[in-house]
């Protein structure tokens, strides 16, 4: 494609207050999310995009990054904003979605920011793809696994020290094509929210994968096991002692229209949303309006790339009064599909479980 311009001076003075459409869930270190009714186009504004950040935002500029690539590469190489942007560069559309959306869901109650469904969004990403850079640096046949650091640290519960975020992915995973060092989102330059100047982006999987800030990569011969990968985004079940990694998004739909406690005439409503996975493209999306007894099928919208949700929309006619419990489910290409209950697990991540949205019919 193209290349776009390359912008060689910092958003530092670029805006970066909270935007008052969003759900804050914490200020220090920012956590938000997006409210549904901000749900109704394809892409998800970048203002209203939501934010998760484990520790205070660095503030980089680009003429101060860098990017450093070590461990088991036979050309270690260490490159700039300016190089990085004048590499050869594609764009997709990536759903992104916070492991714990969902959360407040979980019963009984765990730690972490209580999520609502708004910690997903979809965006235009452009970068280079990481694979080319890594081709750079030559990957050593020893390689299994590579990491990411961003510039972000912090102290965490537990440990005495000072951490960076930290995460990893199989080889195999960072040289697929569309795994992106990404500084573009939805046509402008990343905000310091979402990463500027360089990101990942990993298509499929969890945003955790989706390091920020990125400044540091490493190939390595081991297994990662730092604490955002080995004591945290983990799924830890009742009575088991094994730590299960997070792997590709659970299927899911959401509805974000009707909302939740509408008050409806009687007559047609459209029933609209997202449905979304990371195991395969979206089969269909089912609608029910009696809690789940019956179900009819929605139709599907076109997906603007197989990275990307896919909206759905059905034609509920409301004949009679009272209240009506909506419910929506979505099945892959894979079979998966969604449980009636959250699945409990120690941080409540990964919750899928079918969505109810209560309205009245007046």
């Amino acid at each position: 494609m193209q290349r776009p311009p390359i912008q060689t001076t910092s958003p530092l003075r670029r805006r970066e207050d909270v935007d008052p459409r969003l759900r804050v869930l914490s200020r220090e270190p920012l956590t938000a999310e997006t409210p549904l009714v901000h749900h109704h186009a394809p892409l998800t504004p970048n203002d209203v995009f939501y934010v998760r950040n484990h520790f205070a935002v660095p503030k980089i500029g680009a003429a101060d990054y860098r990017l450093a690539i070590s461990g088991e590469v036979l050309r270690p190489l260490v490159l700039d904003y300016r190089v990085l942007r004048a590499m050869p560069c594609r764009s997709l559309t990536v759903t992104l979605e916070c492991a714990g959306n969902g959360r407040s869901d979980v019963q009984p109650p765990t730690p972490g920011e209580p999520w609502g469904y708004g910690a997903v969004g979809t965006a235009e990403w452009t970068g280079v793809p990481l694979r080319d850079v890594l081709a750079m640096a030559r990957l050593a046949p020893e390689c299994r696994e590579v990491v990411f650091e961003g510039a972000d640290s912090g102290h965490v519960q537990g440990h005495s020290d000072r951490m960076p975020f930290a995460r990893s992915l199989p080889r195999e995973v960072a040289l697929d094509p569309a795994t992106l060092l990404a500084f573009e989102m939805n046509g402008e330059p990343l905000s310091h929210n979402h990463g500027f100047p360089i990101r990942l982006i990993v298509p499929g999987v969890y945003g955790v994968a989706s390091v920020k800030w990125l400044r540091r990569i490493e190939a390595i011969a081991g297994h990662f096991d730092g604490y955002f990968q080995g004591e945290r985004y983990v799924v830890v079940r009742p009575g088991q002692k094994e730590l299960e990694p997070l792997g590709h998004m659970r299927v899911r739909a959401v509805m974000v229209t009707p909302l939740e406690g509408a008050s409806l005439r009687r007559g047609p409503h459209e029933i609209e949303g997202y449905a979304w996975s990371g195991a395969g493209p979206i089969e269909r999306v089912e609608v029910s309006s009696d809690g789940g007894a019956t179900w009819d099928r929605a139709a599907l919208r076109e997906t603007p790339s197989p990275y990307a949700w896919v909206g759905w929309r059905y034609e509920w006619r409301a004949e009679e009064r009272g209240e009506f419990a909506l419910c929506s489910r979505a099945f892959d290409t894979s079979g998966a599909t969604q449980p009636e209950a959250a699945e409990w697990n120690r941080f409540g991540y990964a919750n899928n479980a079918i969505q109810t949205v209560t309205v009245s019919v007046r």
